[in-house]
């Protein structure tokens, strides 16, 4: 099983892990070990992850994944896909994903 990354998924680990190395550059590091490990880890169970509610067509299929504490407030969004799964964005909680114009929201557009 493997996972792919989408070009979104590549910014939003660059931008948290940013965010998160303005406080603490060791638990930068530590948030992105624990999110590929999630990545492996939804590789190998695709569908342990909840399907998102999602009210876009092109979102259909959609599932999410809460990292494992103490990031517990990142969510990775992915769709299975073939042997694996797509990873498409990992946003921080208090993301809004329901309005349009949103990150979420934008995340398939055009695809």
């Amino acid at each position: 099983m493997n996972w792919q990354a989408s070009p979104e998924m590549d910014e939003d680990l660059i931008a948290a892990r940013d965010f998160i190395a303005a406080d603490n550059e060791q638990s930068a590091l530590d948030f992105l070990d624990a999110a590929f490990e999630s990545f492996d880890r939804l590789a190998q169970f695709p569908e342990m992850g909840p399907p998102a509610r999602c009210k876009h067509r092109s979102l259909k299929g959609v599932r999410f994944f809460v990292v494992p504490p103490p990031f517990n407030r990142w969510r990775i969004f992915y769709k299975p896909a073939g042997k694996g799964v797509e990873i498409k964005r990992v946003l921080y909680g208090n993301v809004n994903g329901g309005r349009s114009g949103s990150a979420f929201s934008r995340m398939e557009a055009g695809r």
